[in-house]
């Protein structure tokens, strides 16, 4: 039964690469869209920054996240050419508006420069206001809803 499972999974495997090679197999540079670095004053190199990027007249925005040494990827397959800003979250952070420029051959760059906010409240959400409070989960239910 064990030789039937992993034939099964072996197949399904192949069919998926056929199916779509390009997204099991990146080939250099051409692989990666925009790239760059997430850094701050204080921090350094950020890890766990959300950092979307929309494109000019676009209604569809794309985010990824900043990996321990800062760095973010978007993949080619994600972002096509043009003229994209970029945007950031990261509760205590504002970044001002970055624009790249992603062409079709080689990877655009944008190193992003974080500094300390100087409005928290407008950041949070309310999910992130009702976690800030103090009390236990049985507290907090009664101002929920």
């Amino acid at each position: 039964m064990q030789t039937r499972t992993g034939l099964l999974a072996a197949i399904a495997c192949f069919a998926i690469f056929l199916h779509h090679p390009s997204d099991l197999i990146a080939v250099g540079d051409n692989a990666v869209a925009l790239t760059g670095k997430v850094t701050s004053v204080d921090e350094g190199a950020m890890e766990g920054v959300l950092v979307s990027a929309r494109r000019a007249g676009a209604t569809v925005t794309t985010t990824v996240v900043s990996d321990r040494d800062g760095r973010y990827e978007f993949p080619r397959a994600r972002l096509e050419p043009g003229d994209y800003t970029l945007r950031i979250r990261a509760i205590g952070y504002d970044l001002e508006p970055v624009s790249a420029a992603v062409g079709k051959d080689k990877p655009a760059t944008a190193d992003l420069k974080l500094s300390k906010t100087s409005d928290l409240a407008a950041q949070l959400t309310n999910a992130e206001w009702l976690a800030s409070m103090p009390g236990s989960a049985e507290e907090k239910a009664s101002i929920r809803g």
